[in-house]
């Protein structure tokens, strides 16, 4: 273990018994816990629930480092709420049913070029309210969607012009179940918790995580 910036670092292969990504420690051990913590009241919300790894982008012309008001994921994560609190309202007059679901999150700033940062995140859900993403596209009218129009709604940019600025890896579903473990989705979300690419002196954080 090693110290920096005051955080205590590991780079061991295991953290709380459950594994890390290869190659990309050491990982910052306080937000390992966070993830831990998140994950685990994500079941606690919801029995069964749906993990979405996604990535946002920033456009070119997006000013970061002059950010006013609230941070640009906070404004993101509101809007989403905003979102899907509206589809609900929208079905409930529908005469459908809707399963109302708390929105958990992980997220993480990224510098691969010192001036253009992006984001990681790991998004939560009731599986009762989404099996996934549903059609990808700016025209989408599922999760994938919604969350399309939040980034946008933070970034304060048109669909047209937030086109591509969400990125969709592979596998990047995964189904929680109160009672079971979840290895493999800790292990992809350790490397939101590496402290190589992030940039430290900054006023605004790096890193995030839901709360209960």
């Amino acid at each position: 273990m090693t110290q920096a910036y005051n955080m205590p670092l590991t780079t061991e292969g295991m953290f709380n018994t459950k594994p890390l990504l290869p190659k990309h420690g050491p990982y910052i051990e306080s937000y390992l816990h966070r993830i831990e913590g998140t994950i685990n009241q994500a079941v606690i919300n919801h029995p069964h629930s749906i993990a979405i790894r996604i990535d946002l982008r920033l456009p070119c012309w997006y000013d970061w480092r002059n950010e006013a008001g609230r941070p640009l994921f906070n404004r993101f994560i509101d809007s989403l709420k905003a979102k899907i609190k509206a589809y609900g309202n929208s079905l409930s007059r529908q005469g459908k049913r809707f399963h109302p679901t708390n929105v958990g999150f992980i997220w993480c700033r990224e510098f691969t070029n010192p001036n253009y940062p992006h984001y990681h995140c790991i998004l939560f859900f009731n599986k009762q309210t989404f099996r996934g993403l549903g059609e990808l596209g700016v025209g989408s009218t599922g999760l994938y969607g919604m969350i399309s129009r939040a980034w946008c709604s933070a970034l304060n940019c048109t669909q047209e012009e937030g086109d591509g600025l969400i990125h969709v890896p592979q596998n990047y579903l995964y189904h929680l179940r109160q009672g079971e473990r979840y290895d493999d989705l800790f292990k992809r979300a350790s490397y939101l918790a590496k402290y190589d690419t992030k940039v430290w002196g900054l006023a605004s954080h790096n890193f995030g995580t839901s709360r209960r």
